[in-house]
């Protein structure tokens, strides 16, 4: 029989069921603390404000995706496995989860993670650190180009970033198999290997 979810995971589950079906700011507290079916203490000893609630789903789903993202490289692949890896990896997690892509997409757009900000550079960190050293190993064996890893960053993830707005919208999100390879090309063909004989 499957565990009872803790209090501060009821609330946060409440919280993404009536961030998305309603807004952020059309959901009051006392809205989720019945969702979730807990006290008033209960809600506010997790979290004191409806923003402190916010950040935490937030933070929550992202660090879900960044974990999937790192699973993609985790066996050190080659460079082109590990791009089309991490591709594959990011629409399946949309796919999976996309309650939890849409709390990342709509949150981030209004104001509920807005206030005391959340330091972004710091929950960033550790993906990007693992991303960063995977990447200059790849480059130094010459399986990448070499460029600014903010560029590779872009070039992997930016028409992901763009559609998966657009897959949301579905009630069920899908990408077709043939869009799936499109964006695995695409992202390979940016930063894959250098042509024979060029020596940038």
């Amino acid at each position: 029989m499957p565990s009872r979810p803790s209090t501060h995971d009821q609330i946060l589950q409440s919280a993404s069921v009536l961030f998305l079906a309603q807004g952020f700011d059309a959901t009051s507290m006392d809205q989720v603390r019945q969702h979730a079916g807990v006290s008033n203490g209960s809600l506010y000893h997790h979290f004191p404000t409806k923003n402190h609630l916010a950040r935490a789903l937030y933070e929550a789903a992202l660090a879900d995706f960044h974990a999937s993202l790192l699973q993609a490289i985790r066996s050190d692949p080659d460079a082109e496995a590990g791009v089309r890896g991490l591709v594959a990896a990011y629409l399946g997690w949309v796919l999976k989860h996309p309650d939890r892509a849409r709390v990342l997409h709509e949150l981030r757009r209004t104001t509920a993670i807005a206030g005391v900000e959340p330091d972004w550079g710091a929950l960033n960190a550790p993906v990007y650190a693992a991303l960063r050293a995977w990447v200059a190993g790849r480059v130094e064996r010459r399986e990448m180009k070499p460029m600014p890893f903010a560029v590779w960053i872009a070039l992997v993830f930016a028409p992901l970033l763009q559609l998966t707005p657009h897959w949301l919208r579905a009630d069920k999100p899908a990408v077709p198999r043939d869009l799936r390879a499109l964006l695995a090309d695409a992202a390979w063909a940016a930063v894959g290997s250098l042509p024979p004989g060029d020596a940038r």
